[in-house]
């Protein structure tokens, strides 16, 4: 089979409106373990002791919210109503506790409780949820570790729904990569919950009908402090225990580019001066990204439709599969092109959906991605005066040009 290749060379930093300029240096970090990761291409961008494994703390609501959506997904409805046991109640939590301020006999949606575990952190949410979901918190930190394991990680475990253990284990790669896949699975997730600035609870259709011991609504600021701080930032997870310190995963989109910092590990640091490191370190590793990375969208190459020996058309449209979506750095994008790689001519019979080539995207010398090409329709073989005709034409063709 005869082939051709084509090859188109991109200068992006024209085509994107990139300035050139080397690639800076990421700063200084106190957390003991952090990544910037991309989420469109699932690149590393950065990383410090990404692979040790710290106590999630709070994060680990991601994996309960994650079940949430899940449940709700499977038939569940956000005004359905959750039964707040003894089990969830914010007087079951330990002192120290981040709350919601859910009490027994208290009247709450299902949504209302999945806004309390993303925007107060509440422990209590936590238990409630999961009471609600599987029937006791430990068959839902089954389905917790059944979840994570079906995904393929291998270092996330759980041993509560809350994040309170410090027997809780995750890493910070396989975190951000964990949460990609949440927003990937839910992406309203970002704008029903996680970018809410604050939760007013309880409110006056909260409360039993024969009273309790929290009557007062209460304001609870969102744990995610860069929300008004840092454009494009619309989640995600907090975290503290005294054995893993402060912890934060931050996500931020501008354009058509995401990414995700997670930074864990900052101890040693008074309480609120660690919630201020925390988001600034996430804040600074999330601004380096944006400096030096962009996801590029290229356009969809021109097809050629390819021409068809011995069928009913004397020609194929083809169709490239998949879409090509780069996130490159400034020096990467000057070096950026595309190969086209189909054949001159086909046999019919052809299926649609049949590989006949495909497009290999490099950066320099280093091969990025390859898309299948692909027949667009079905084409039949011709009859038999057609076939014979085309034969005879290749043989004459072989004959003369050898």
């Amino acid at each position: 089979m005869n082939m051709y290749r084509k090859i188109l060379i991109f200068p992006l930093f024209i085509l994107f409106l990139l300035p050139l300029r080397a690639l800076e240096t990421v700063p200084e970090l106190v957390a003991e373990s952090a990544v910037l990761y991309d989420f469109a291409t699932g690149r590393v961008l950065f990383e410090k002791n990404g692979e040790i494994s710290i106590p999630p703390a709070s994060m680990t609501k991601l994996v309960t919210l994650y079940l949430g959506w899940q449940y709700l997904e499977n038939g569940g409805s956000p005004d359905e109503p959750v039964e707040i046991t003894a089990t969830g109640s914010s007087f079951s939590r330990p002192v120290g506790s981040s709350l919601m301020l859910l009490e027994e006999g208290q009247k709450v949606s299902f949504l209302e409780v999945m806004t309390g575990l993303a925007v107060a952190s509440g422990n209590d949410a936590a238990y409630a949820l999961a009471e609600h979901i599987s029937g006791s918190p430990e068959a839902f930190v089954d389905q917790m570790n059944s979840l994570v394991e079906s995904l393929g990680y291998k270092t996330m475990h759980f041993v509560d729904p809350d994040g309170w253990s410090a027997e809780n284990r995750v890493t910070a790669l396989e975190y951000a990569e964990f949460s990609s896949d949440y927003i990937r699975a839910f992406p309203s997730a970002l704008q029903t919950v996680h970018s809410l600035r604050t939760l007013v609870y309880p409110k006056a259709e909260n409360l039993p009908e024969t009273g309790g011991r929290i009557i007062t609504p209460r304001e609870k600021n969102n744990t995610n402090i860069l929300l008004d701080r840092v454009e494009g930032v619309d989640g995600l997870k907090t975290g503290y225990i005294d054995e893993s310190g402060f912890n934060f995963t931050a996500t931020a989109k501008r354009g058509i580019t995401r990414f995700i910092a997670v930074v864990m590990g900052i101890r040693n640091v008074p309480y609120f001066d660690g919630i201020e490191i925390r988001a600034d370190e996430a804040e600074a590793l999330l601004e380096y990204g944006f400096r030096n990375f962009k996801t590029i969208d290229p356009e969809t190459p021109l097809l050629e439709p390819v021409f068809l020996w011995e069928g009913k058309s004397d020609e194929v449209p083809l169709i490239l599969e998949g879409d090509p979506l780069f996130t490159l750095s400034v020096d990467e994008m000057t070096s950026f092109s595309r190969e086209i790689d189909v054949p001159a001519e086909l046999t019919a019979p052809v299926r649609a959906g049949d590989i006949v080539g495909k497009v290999r995207y490099r950066t320099g010398d280093r091969v990025l991605a390859e898309f299948p090409v692909l027949a667009q329709i079905d084409v039949e073989k011709a009859n038999i005066f057609k076939v014979l005709w085309h034969r005879t034409l290749k043989l004459y063709r072989r004959i003369t040009n050898p």
